[in-house]
């Protein structure tokens, strides 16, 4: 039956109710179905990318809990009660104060430089650290400077091997009076 049939056989007004009604049907499928099917097939991506990440995560739950029991026997670190400042008269004694912080740990200091251009209008002080050592050591002055009331925030921390060892570069800002 071809639609030359149909149209012959059928009167105008059901072939209108016809047309009308795939007219509904494919508006029905355009607003509804099809949105909502792009969707459902966005939502089984996104599922899939969940499952693999939380299988990632059950994956790597024992080296978490290894971790966190390495965290657990680490020592405290005992911070200062309050900032402090560095006196201004202290500053051309800076070397020898980072050498007493260093003397504890084993870490030998090779230069300190304070850096008199980069005093703010707060009361920063950028300072140079250099200095030689094992990792372990370095680890510990870390800690000690950490430590000392005058230190506002280290900037910056960088390793080398050099010929007479790990050398280490460390950039900090001291408050100072």
């Amino acid at each position: 039956m071809t639609l030359a049939d149909l149209k012959r056989r059928l009167p105008p007004r059901t072939l209108g109710y016809l047309v009308v009604g795939a007219l509904l049907a494919g508006a029905f499928l355009a607003l509804f179905i099809i949105p909502d099917s792009h969707k459902a097939k966005e939502l089984a991506v996104e599922i899939g990318q969940l499952r693999a990440a939380l299988e990632v995560r059950r994956q790597m739950l024992p080296v978490l809990q290894s971790l966190n029991k390495a965290r657990a026997s680490l020592p405290a670190v005992d911070a200062t009660e309050k900032p402090g400042r560095l006196p201004l008269s202290d500053v051309g004694r800076l070397a020898a104060i980072m050498d007493d912080l260093a003397a504890p740990s084993g870490v030998r200091m090779t230069r300190v430089s304070p850096d008199p251009a980069s005093v703010t209008r707060g009361g920063l002080l950028a300072v140079r650290l250099g200095m030689l050592g094992e990792p372990d050591k370095f680890r510990e002055f870390l800690l000690a400077l950490g430590r000392f009331a005058p230190l506002v925030r280290i900037e910056s921390v960088s390793t080398v091997v050099g010929g007479d060892g790990r050398e280490y570069a460390v950039k900090c800002w001291l408050g100072v009076q």
